[in-house]
């Protein structure tokens, strides 16, 4: 029993002068979610990256159509393809089976680089970087001392370039989560394992 009620008293002791979220780190990967950082890190520290190809077809500019006759369509051939103006296709084969409707399979299969070259856009492809995320760095597989030297220099304003501003307008929530170095750490950690 006094083994017991002295055990207890310890542990007492402890909880009173050490905060309950400093005894052990947490989880890298669930900090690195629940502080955000995804959002300008993208999700595993790989950058802020489109995770699949967006693609439009369409002819809807005039231009669109006098480009087609500079690259060798004939007039009357382009003027079948006016019913497309104004229409939108998220899907290339939906394209070319309404430009086959209109033109017929042997002039689509004869201009169709034509009409998709000048008509077909691609947004963007898997992997590109979103617009306006391309300064912030990518922290994946880096090693756990370098990434945990980078937050700490960003938040103690040791190191001001590109956007580590950004980063420091978050201390507020950090101190609220009672963010600890032991937890940048894990943090570190955690990225330096993910895989490019």
């Amino acid at each position: 029993m006094k083994t017991f009620l002295f055990s207890a008293a310890v542990l007492l002791m402890l909880g009173g002068f050490l905060p309950t979220s400093t005894v052990l780190a947490r989880d890298g990967a669930e900090l690195f979610v629940k502080l955000t950082c995804l959002t300008c890190h993208g999700p595993e520290g790989k950058g802020m990256v489109r995770t699949e190809t967006k693609e439009k077809y369409h002819l809807k500019r005039k231009e669109m159509y006098r480009q087609m006759v500079r690259e060798g369509m004939p007039v009357d051939t382009v003027k079948k393809l006016i019913p497309l103006y104004e229409k939108k296709f998220e899907d290339k084969g939906e394209f070319v089976g309404a430009i086959e409707e209109l033109i017929g399979k042997t002039d689509t299969d004869r201009y169709i680089d034509i009409i998709t070259n000048i008509g077909g856009r691609v947004y963007y492809r898997k992997g590109d970087l979103i617009l306006g995320f391309e300064d912030y760095p990518r922290y994946a597989g880096n090693k756990k001392l370098y990434l945990y030297r980078q937050m700490k220099d960003i938040l103690e304003s040791r190191r001001t370039n590109g956007n580590s501003a950004a980063m420091r307008g978050i201390r507020p929530y950090l101190n609220s989560n009672n963010i600890t170095d032991d937890d940048f750490m894990s943090i570190a950690e955690y990225l330096s394992n993910v895989k490019e």
